[in-house]
């Protein structure tokens, strides 16, 4: 089990903060050109922040799809480039307006 405050704490290659889904080709990019570049070196990781809200649903329902748009389009890039998709993933509550996403290498997962 991973300690959230670690995860929390972690110090991500890059963060980013996505509010809509306008902002996902653009989000994809930078993933894919962080992805391709730590490849061999097995260092890669990334934090994407979504919006999240104690109250609304809808806020959060919607940081659900955005996830799931941004995930489908990146292994789709990836995949594009004849790369293996080797990434773990983290899901976590980051702040009180955020989830928080943590993509990294399984090597790098491993020493959390």
């Amino acid at each position: 089990m991973v300690n959230v405050k670690s995860v929390i704490s972690f110090n991500a290659s890059s963060t980013e903060n996505i509010t809509d889904f306008e902002g996902i080709s653009r989000l994809v990019d930078i993933l894919v050109k962080e992805y391709t570049k730590s490849y061999k070196d097995h260092n890669f990781s990334f934090r994407i922040l979504l919006p999240r809200s104690k109250d609304s649903r809808t806020v959060n329902n919607q940081s659900k799809k955005l996830g799931l748009q941004i995930q489908n389009t990146l292994l789709h890039e990836i995949k594009k480039l004849k790369l293996k998709p080797n990434i773990r993933e983290l899901k976590y509550i980051h702040d009180e307006n955020h989830f928080g996403w943590l993509l990294l290498d399984p090597s790098i997962y491993e020493s959390l």
